[in-house]
């Protein structure tokens, strides 16, 4: 029954994920990448230090960290969440929420890779087989299926942030993994949220101060969603799901991704190029024919 009710959860988390790649490009016309993530995580932070208090309650006085666990926590935070909100952002200024969602499949397979470089985890010759099509499909999506982009070299910048999103995120699994699997996933995740908060606050602070703050309804109801469900909500069941099931398994989810994205583009107005149907197939093919081999 636990079984299923992680899967469930882990499906919407998928589907919030997918709408922050459409809805984060409202709260970019007004605030940059850091002012925007700031605005982000302060509901985030409430959300979860409110949730977490209900679920620890007085214990909540009597856990205590080593100073080895809270720098680990700090890298998280750092590389989970500060980079890869920022990557994030940064990213859907110059590309596009399929693209961007597209991109963000190949997580499985730079996890795999990271684990076999930190955590000695094997890849069979089949596997390198399957990340070679899935780089193929990203190839595809980068160049827009223009192979002369490839031969110069062309990308869309924000493709490029997109993958260097995917590869911060990927180092934080691993070390949730290897250093953070018996911490409670919620208390976790509510203090890499808070250590986020504080490093997107100074960064952004000048800003902050000199921009006014937006009256509009698309700005405020994308923040509080990506705040509280997208980023608070998300981040919980996914670290939860990490330490129960392992990261490359948790990350197979993340295929659902595009699929979400790809429905949404109808509600949201967001155009669907054939590259991005070609590319985003391969990518999938691949990263399935990678996890069937490693389910085996």
């Amino acid at each position: 029954m636990k079984n299923i009710i992680t899967t469930v959860l882990l499906v919407i988390t998928m589907l919030f994920w997918a709408i922050n790649f459409h809805v984060a490009k409202f709260t970019l016309e007004y605030y940059s990448p850091m002012g925007a993530a700031a605005f982000r995580f302060l509901f985030a932070t409430f959300f979860l230090s409110i949730f977490l208090c209900f679920k620890k309650g007085k214990m909540l006085f009597q856990i205590r960290f080593s100073f080895k666990e809270v720098w680990y926590m700090f890298l998280v935070s750092f590389f989970g969440i500060f980079l890869t909100i920022y990557f994030f952002n940064k990213g859907l200024l110059l590309t596009n929420a399929i693209n961007g969602s597209l991109i963000e499949t190949t997580n499985p397979i730079v996890i795999a890779i990271f684990s076999l470089l930190f955590l000695n985890q094997k890849i069979t010759i089949k596997q390198w087989l399957a990340i070679l099509i899935s780089i193929v499909g990203v190839l595809i999506v980068l160049v827009e299926g223009n192979i002369g982009k490839l031969l110069l070299l062309q990308f869309n910048y924000g493709d490029v942030y997109i993958i260097l999103m995917v590869l911060t995120f990927s180092v934080s699994q691993i070390i949730i993994k290897k250093y953070l699997a018996d911490i409670d996933a919620v208390l976790m995740t509510t203090l890499t949220s808070v250590m986020a908060l504080i490093l997107f606050m100074a960064f952004s602070f000048k800003e902050l101060r000199i921009v006014d703050i937006p009256q509009s309804t698309n700005f405020w109801s994308s923040i509080i969603f990506m705040g509280i469900l997208g980023t608070g909500f998300a981040y919980a069941v996914f670290y939860n799901s990490v330490v129960k099931k392992g990261a490359t398994l948790s990350t197979l989810y993340l295929n659902l991704i595009p699929f979400f994205a790809i429905v949404l583009s109808f509600f949201f107005g967001s155009p669907i190029y054939f590259s991005q149907l070609i590319g985003g197939s391969i990518i999938i093919i691949g990263i399935l024919l990678f996890l069937r081999k490693s389910n085996k």
